[in-house]
């Protein structure tokens, strides 16, 4: 199933041909949203290691609220300005640390005994850091710094852009806050050539599908013939046509066993 438009919010279902349902929950990070989606199973696109930062932040902003929030504004980039003009929208539900809707839906998980699946490789696997070292490299190229001079207009261009799209949800607050930081990925990612991204939503993918696999299974390591499982994957909306794609590639499920129970 394809998504409606570049920013739904709608959930998108990718059927695996072995069985299963991986449930894509399209969302803007940063904003408080909050939907009813059936699942048994959570795999968020982060590591483990983006899970610590989570808690680091939560508990930054329980001792001083929007800590976190003003210090990445205080950041001069184009990541520093989309968190800015976030906030200026003035909704308490945007330019919120951490992520809300993944960092929630991981509270609910581990509140509820919840199986989770981090499906970004933490940084001691050798094939995830080479491909992270050819973004980077490709980044810092230096056609790409000199890109780099004018890049807070460029955004807040591509956002306007982006904006003028019919919105998809009666919160327009919501609808901007999506435009900026779909720009703001898509500016972040205009010098990686095509193919080293999609090699990094191939390896998702493939993750993705080897986590769908373990949550098929009963804890002896049996198929469980019950229901169809469903296993929600939490996806930036600028990145969900990007994930199916490399879904619909069926790459071969990755077994791996960085799970939290």
């Amino acid at each position: 199933m394809e998504p409606a438009s570049l920013l739904t919010w709608e959930v998108v279902d990718w059927k695996d041909p072995n069985g299963g349902t991986i449930r894509l929950l399209p969302y803007c990070p940063l904003v408080n949203y909050a939907g009813e989606v059936e699942w048994n199973g959570l795999a968020l696109i982060a590591s483990t290691e983006d899970l610590a930062l989570w808690s680091d932040q939560r508990r930054e902003e329980s001792d001083s609220p929007g800590i976190v929030r003003d210090a990445m504004i205080a950041n001069l980039g184009p990541s520093g300005r989309v968190v800015k003009e976030m906030f200026i929208l003035d909704d308490p539900d945007i330019a919120c640390f951490p992520d809300p809707v993944p960092y929630n839906l991981l509270q609910y998980a581990r509140s509820n005994g919840r199986r989770i699946w981090c499906i970004e490789p933490n940084f001691d696997d050798p094939r995830w850091v080479d491909l992270t070292l050819l973004i980077a490299d490709s980044r810092t190229r230096a056609r790409s710094l000199l890109r780099a001079i004018g890049a807070n207009r460029r955004v807040m261009k591509v956002a306007k852009s982006i904006a003028m799209e019919p919105p998809s949800t009666d919160r327009i607050s919501f609808h901007i806050a999506a435009s900026l930081q779909a720009a703001w990925w898509r500016n972040e990612m205009e010098s990686v050539p095509k193919a080293i991204l999609d090699a990094l939503h191939e390896r998702l993918a493939a993750r993705l599908r080897g986590a769908l696999s373990q949550l098929r299974a009963d804890l002896d390591g049996q198929v469980d013939d019950g229901d169809e499982k469903v296993m929600l994957v939490p996806v930036p909306q600028v990145r969900l046509p990007e994930v199916l794609e490399a879904l619909g590639g069926l790459p071969e499920s990755e077994d791996f066993t960085m799970e939290e129970e």
